[in-house]
């Protein structure tokens, strides 16, 4: 593996996020390792970098794999004990912020959100599926008690072929497929590890109606018709907005206004 702590980590402006590093060649999931270590005591801030996962997990179950040193499959732990267990979408919305400005500190490209929080790219074909976020989270009483972020970067690799019944090839890409050349995982990183240490500073902070206007304004699910599964089915509308919960706002054909707490939107 390339990545290593002391590389990750050298002069690295951060006050939480990156103040420990674990990295391994090859694991089942980041996220369990993370939890390990939650549930274990350890503070805030640890990131458990693998080269490749073999039971990667993506939002709703889904699997989430990649040929070793091709993309940058990380955790992070953190503690936000500060916050209510009502405002733990936040922390979605600032993983969804940091992902785009650190992609975007590469050479020139505009970064995007599919709500919630799935990275897209621009691509001749039109905007793709890059990176995506899955949060765990337990509680302690009326607070969390800890979050885990888990994230995978498709970097210097897209992936093909079908999936749980998507075919990969008409809905990702990776950051050097969009921008044409490869692109160093090292430098993205701790571009990352930067900005969701701003982020995080700043939201204890309590700037959270900055962090929701900017998680919002970077939602390409907006003003798009939008097809929602839902466990009770699916849902046909516009989505018109969110909510400062994070919630999305879809108007069906029949002008009926549903608030979509969780789903797995398609256009």
């Amino acid at each position: 593996m390339d990545l290593t702590p002391a590389i990750i980590q050298r002069e690295l402006p951060i006050n939480v996020i990156g103040q420990s590093v674990e990295c391994y060649p090859q694991l089942g999931s980041t996220n369990d390792i993370a939890r390990e270590r939650a549930r274990a005591g350890q503070p805030e801030g640890l990131v458990v970098l693998a080269d490749q996962q073999v039971a990667g997990r993506g939002r709703l179950g889904r699997g989430w794999a990649a040929p070793p040193g091709t993309s940058l499959l990380l955790s992070v732990l953190l503690r936000p004990t500060w916050l209510p267990p009502t405002d733990a979408f936040l922390l979605t919305m600032l993983a969804g912020v940091a992902l785009c400005a650190a992609v975007e500190q590469a050479p020139p490209i505009q970064a995007a959100l599919k709500w919630p929080n799935d990275l897209l790219l621009p691509t001749p074909a039109g905007p793709r599926k890059a990176a995506g976020v899955l949060s765990e989270l337990d509680l302690a009483g009326d607070r969390v008690g800890w979050v885990v972020l888990g994230m995978g970067i498709n970097v210097n690799w897209a992936p093909q072929g079908v999936v749980d019944g998507r075919d990969l090839g008409q809905q990702a890409t990776s950051l050097s497929a969009s921008l044409g050349q490869p692109v160093d995982r090292l430098s993205l990183l701790r571009a990352l590890l930067v900005q969701l240490d701003r982020e995080y500073s700043a939201l204890r902070q309590g700037q959270r109606h900055s962090l929701f206007e900017r998680w919002r304004a970077r939602l390409a699910t907006l003003g798009q018709p939008v097809q929602v599964r839902l466990p009770i089915g699916e849902l046909h509308g516009t989505a018109e907005d969110v909510e400062p919960s994070g919630a999305l706002r879809v108007r069906d054909a029949q002008g009926t206004l549903h608030t979509v707490l969780a789903g797995d939107v398609g256009g």
